[in-house]
C-alpha cells in the first residue's frame, strides 16, 4: 500500500496562504429556506436557516445531500460516516436538531421525493436497491425491494410522483406513479423539477416543459453551443446557469423562450456560475472565481448587469477576473490539426516573465472546466506562481462536437491539446519546462500523466490524483463501466491499440532507462470509493525503474467525493509543495506548522 507519510515537506509560505485562503467559507444556495454550507471558521459542511445562519445539524460525518420538506419541518439527509459516499438515510427536526438515521438503506445522493403536504417523503435507495419511505410524524418508515437492473428515480410531477427507469442502452423511461403508465421516454434523464402546473425535464442536452399527467410536451428549449449545468424553476419562469464558448452564462426562460441571457460579470469582472436555486419567490446563484470566494448573489443581479459582454465576444485574450493578489487572463494556442484551445492562466498581480506554473485540466464526460474558486490558486499566485485551467476537447467547454471531439477513439486529442497548450504558455513567455508540473485529478489525472510521459521534456513534474492509469484494465475500478465508456472499449484490435498508445501505465513501461522524466507523485485517496490504487502504483514503479524519481502519497480521510476542510487541506499543501520542489530547491524549506 502506498505511504500516508507526506511525500514532500511542507512550504511554510504556502501552507500558511493556503489557511488564510480557506477560512473563506463554502456557501450554499437556499432550498425551502435552508442550505447545505461551511461557514467561515468551520472544517465541515452543514444544515443552516437561509434567513438567519442559524445552525440546524452539524455532524461529524459528511452530508451528500439535503431534502427539506415543503413547510420546512424536517429535512431528509444522505449521511456519510467517511468520505467514500456510502451514505444513510437520515430525517431531521429543524425545531430540535433531532437527527435519526436509518442505517439499513444506504443511498448516494438519490433524488427524495417529499409529499405536497409534508407527511412524508420517498426515495429509491440505490446502494440498498430499496423503494422507502417515511413518515415524516412518527419517523417511521416501509420498503420494498426493487431490481438492481435499472436504476430508479423519483421526482416531482402529478398526484404522487413520477418515477424514472434507466437501464443501459435503453430510453429512460418516465412513468406516472399514480397511474403506472409510461408517459414519456428521453435519450437521458439529469434532473426534473417542478414548474407550475407542469414540470422541466433535462435530458443533458435540452430542457423541455411536459405535462406530467400525459407527457404532452409543452415546450422545448435547445442550444447545442450551451451546455447547461445547473437550473431552476418557478411558475413559467427558469433560469439555467451554463458554459458557451468556454465563458459562464446565466439565461433566463419564460415558457421555453429566451427573455434575457448574459456572461456572468460580477462587480464589472468575469465570474464563474456553478449553481442556482429557486426559493422564496427569487432565484439565487452562486457564483465564484480564482481569486473571488463563492458567495450566493441575486440572479436578477447577473441577468441585469450591463457591462456584461454579448455572447458573440470572439475567443481572445479577456479582461482580469478582478484586482488584488492575481488576474486571470485567457489565451489561446492552434493544435496540430489547427483547432484553438483555450486556457485560462490566473497570475500574481504585476507578474512579468517566466514563472514556476501549474497547469492543470479535466477533459472528460462533457464536464467544463472554468476557473472557480480554490484556495490552492491564490496561495499559490501570492508565492509568485501561475495557475492554468486548460479547456481541452472532450471536455464541455464548447459545445458537443468539442466533447465528441476527445471522446473515446479520440481520448489523444485531449492529450495532444494539453501538450499544445504546455508549449504555448513557454513561448509565451509565461513559464519554462524547469518551471511548469502538470496536475489533474480522476479524468484529468490522465490526461496529465499521458502528456508528461509521452513528452517527458514538457515539464518538471506531474501529480495524479485518484486516476485510472492503466487504460487497458479499466474493470478493475468501481466504476469501471463508465471509464471504458469514456475512453472507448477494449473490445477490437484497434481500440486495444488506441488505449495501449495513451494508458500512462503503458507509456511509463515504454520509458527507455536513463531518459530524464519529470518527477511523479501518484495521489490515491484512503476512501475512494471510484478508483482503485494499483494502477497508480504500477506507474510509479515503472518510472523509478526507468530511472526516474516518482512518490505514492495516500492521502487519509480522503474520497472521490466531498471533503472535509482539514482533508482538502493536506491535500492541497501537499500539491503546491510538491510543485514548489519540483521548479525550484529554495521553496522546500520544511513547514513548522
Amino acid at each position: 500500500m502506498p505511504d500516508s507519510t507526506l511525500p514532500v515537506p511542507l512550504v511554510p509560505t504556502l501552507d500558511n496562504a493556503l489557511t488564510e485562503w480557506e477560512r473563506h467559507g463554502r456557501p450554499g444556495l437556499p432550498r425551502n429556506g435552508f442550505t447545505l454550507s461551511r461557514p467561515p471558521g468551520r472544517r465541515r459542511q452543514g444544515i443552516y436557516r437561509a434567513d438567519t445562519g442559524a445552525p440546524v445539524l452539524e455532524p461529524d460525518g459528511h452530508l451528500l445531500r439535503m431534502d427539506p420538506s415543503p413547510d420546512g419541518r424536517s429535512i431528509c439527509v444522505q449521511l456519510a460516516e467517511r468520505a467514500d459516499e456510502d451514505a444513510v438515510l437520515g430525517l431531521v427536526d429543524t425545531a430540535t436538531g433531532a437527527l435519526r438515521l436509518y442505517p439499513e438503506f444506504r443511498c448516494r445522493y438519490d433524488p427524495v421525493l417529499w409529499d405536497s403536504d409534508s407527511s412524508g417523503a420517498a426515495l429509491v435507495a440505490g446502494r440498498s436497491h430499496r423503494l422507502v419511505r417515511i413518515d415524516a410524524r412518527t419517523g417511521e418508515t416501509t420498503a420494498s425491494d426493487v431490481s438492481p437492473d435499472a436504476r430508479l428515480r423519483l421526482f416531482p410531477g402529478g398526484r404522487r410522483g413520477l418515477l424514472a427507469r434507466s437501464s443501459p442502452g435503453s430510453p429512460s423511461r418516465l412513468i406516472d406513479r399514480d397511474t403506472g403508465v409510461e408517459i414519456a421516454a428521453f435519450a437521458a434523464i439529469v434532473r426534473i423539477l417542478s414548474a407550475g402546473e407542469h414540470v422541466v425535464v433535462d435530458d443533458g442536452s435540452r430542457l423541455q416543459g411536459i405535462d406530467p399527467g400525459n407527457g404532452a410536451q409543452r415546450w422545448c428549449w435547445d442550444d447545442p453551443d450551451l451546455r447547461v449545468t445547473s437550473f431552476a424553476a418557478s411558475g413559467q419562469e427558469v433560469v439555467a446557469v451554463g458554459v458557451r464558448a468556454g465563458r459562464s452564462v446565466i439565461v433566463r426562460l419564460v415558457e421555453g423562450s429566451v427573455e434575457a441571457e448574459r456572461e456572468v460579470v460580477y462587480q464589472g469582472s468575469p465570474a464563474v456560475a456553478t449553481g442556482v436555486s429557486a426559493d422564496a419567490g427569487r432565484f439565487h446563484t452562486l457564483i465564484e472565481g480564482p481569486v473571488l470566494p463563492p458567495r450566493v448573489v441575486p440572479a436578477e443581479e447577473l441577468l441585469s448587469d450591463p457591462t456584461a459582454a454579448a455572447r458573440t465576444q470572439p475567443l481572445a485574450r479577456a479582461h482580469p477576473v478582478r484586482t488584488g493578489p492575481a488576474r486571470t487572463e485567457r489565451y489561446v494556442f492552434t493544435a496540430g490539426d489547427g483547432s484553438r484551445v483555450p486556457v485560462l492562466v490566473t497570475s500574481p498581480t504585476g507578474a512579468e516573465g517566466p514563472a514556476p506554473l501549474i497547469l492543470t485540466c479535466y477533459g472528460g464526460f462533457g464536464v467544463p472546466s472554468l476557473p472557480v474558486f480554490e484556495p490552492t490558486v491564490p496561495a499559490w499566485a501570492e508565492n509568485g506562481g501561475r495557475y492554468a485551467v486548460a479547456q481541452v476537447r472532450g471536455g464541455g467547454e464548447h459545445g458537443p462536437a468539442w466533447r465528441r471531439a476527445g471522446h473515446g477513439l479520440a481520448k489523444g486529442r485531449g492529450i495532444e491539446d494539453l501538450a499544445t497548450i504546455a508549449r504555448g504558455l513557454v513561448e509565451a513567455g509565461l513559464t519554462r519546462p524547469d518551471l511548469l508540473v502538470l496536475a489533474g485529478a480522476s479524468h484529468g489525472g490522465v490526461l496529465v500523466t499521458s502528456c508528461a510521459l509521452g513528452a517527458p521534456d514538457l515539464c518538471a513534474g506531474v501529480v495524479s490524483t485518484a486516476a485510472p492509469l492503466d487504460l487497458l484494465n479499466l474493470g478493475a475500478h468501481p466504476l469501471g463501466q463508465r471509464w471504458a465508456g469514456e475512453f472507448g472499449a477494449s473490445d477490437t484490435p484497434e481500440a486495444i491499440e488506441h488505449l495501449r498508445r495513451i494508458s500512462p501505465l503503458h507509456r511509463a513501461r515504454a520509458l527507455t532507462p536513463g531518459t530524464a522524466l519529470p518527477r511523479f507523485l501518484g495521489i490515491v485517496l484512503a476512501e475512494d470509493s471510484r478508483v482503485a490504487a494499483a494502477d497508480t502504483l504500477a506507474v510509479a514503479e515503472a518510472l523509478r525503474r526507468a530511472g526516474g524519481s516518482a512518490a505514492v502519497w495516500r492521502a487519509p480521510e480522503t474520497g472521490h467525493g466531498a471533503n472535509h476542510l482539514d482533508s482538502l487541506h493536506r491535500l492541497g499543501a501537499t500539491v503546491l509543495s510538491f510543485a514548489a520542489a519540483a521548479t525550484g530547491p529554495a521553496r522546500t524549506a520544511p513547514s513548522t506548522t
